[in-house]
């Protein structure tokens, strides 16, 4: 089953690049509808072939603009956001130069921050508040990298910053909607608890898509939360509030996988609730 999987992923790889792409770059350069109906299909088809059941829990909050927070365990969580809803990503410079997945994320529209320097976040946030202003669905991952989703690292409150301003002069307020992503295992007929797809630390792609079929995929949750008022405070205390936001999403859904058998779960949501208060660190 994995070099089947295989064997379509490579095939879906060169079809992309041979009719998605010359008809991508036509509808973004046009503004066609369309290009949203082609980013999606391609990433539900993309889903499907790796073997990503997406499930969703609870509704995105509010109405475009958005400012979408979440935590980030893997490269996945971006084809699996983007099968769901047109969205914009924001991604660290290094995927620019990334082969096959630099090109698409560039063809998509990507905002590209480039991580440690602090000199670019003014000329990042502008570009940003720019999509808004456009009426674009963002997602930023604010933790600023990727871990095994055992826990939610700190939120970089950098990007919050351009938020309360356009909520105070912007025709229309963006919403800021937090959302946890989880992964479990998808082949087990169990409810389970946390599934380790988390792509961090030295790993590099194909070797990470490759364990990840040859594992049977994964199923990933997607857990929307109630939206948090832009205009509620500073970027601190925004990066604050829609981090334990996402920390109780994760927190609740956890527990909620049966407490009295789920060992795993009992001890993930352990790990969220014990770090859930941004102001303890």
């Amino acid at each position: 089953m994995p070099y089947l999987r295989a064997i379509a992923f490579a095939l879906a790889m060169t079809g992309a690049f041979v009719f998605f792409v010359p008809v991508q770059w036509l509808a973004r350069r046009r503004r066609w509808e369309l290009r949203h109906s082609i980013q999606t299909g391609f990433c539900r088809v993309m889903c499907a072939i790796i073997g990503i059941e997406v499930r969703e829990q609870g509704r995105l909050a509010g109405s475009s603009p958005r400012f979408v927070v979440a935590n980030h365990v893997s490269w996945t969580d971006i084809i699996v956001l983007a099968s769901r809803y047109p969205l914009v990503f924001l991604a660290k410079s290094e995927v620019a130069s990334w082969p096959v997945l630099g090109f698409l994320a560039r063809l998509q529209g990507t905002i590209f921050v480039e991580r440690g320097n602090r000199r670019s976040i003014p000329i990042v946030n502008a570009a940003l508040a720019e999509r808004l202003k456009r009426g674009e669905d963002i997602v930023v991952f604010a933790e600023g990298t990727s871990s095994d989703g055992a826990g939610v690292l700190k939120f970089n409150a950098s990007h919050f910053a351009m938020l309360s301003e356009l909520a105070a002069t912007a025709a229309a307020a963006p919403t800021l909607a937090p959302a946890a992503i989880l992964y479990t295992e998808r082949k087990s007929a169990l409810v389970g608890g946390r599934f380790d797809v988390g792509w961090y630390g030295d790993m590099t792609f194909l070797p990470h898509l490759w364990s990840l079929m040859k594992r049977g995929g994964a199923k990933c949750h997607i857990l929307w939360g109630e939206a948090v008022d832009p205009g509620s405070g500073d970027r601190k205390a925004l990066a604050a509030a829609t981090e334990a936001k996402v920390r109780d999403l994760l927190a609740r859904d956890l527990l909620a996988r049966d407490p009295a058998t789920d060992v795993a779960g009992r001890e993930s949501a352990g790990n969220i609730a014990s770090t859930r208060d941004p102001a303890a660190r």
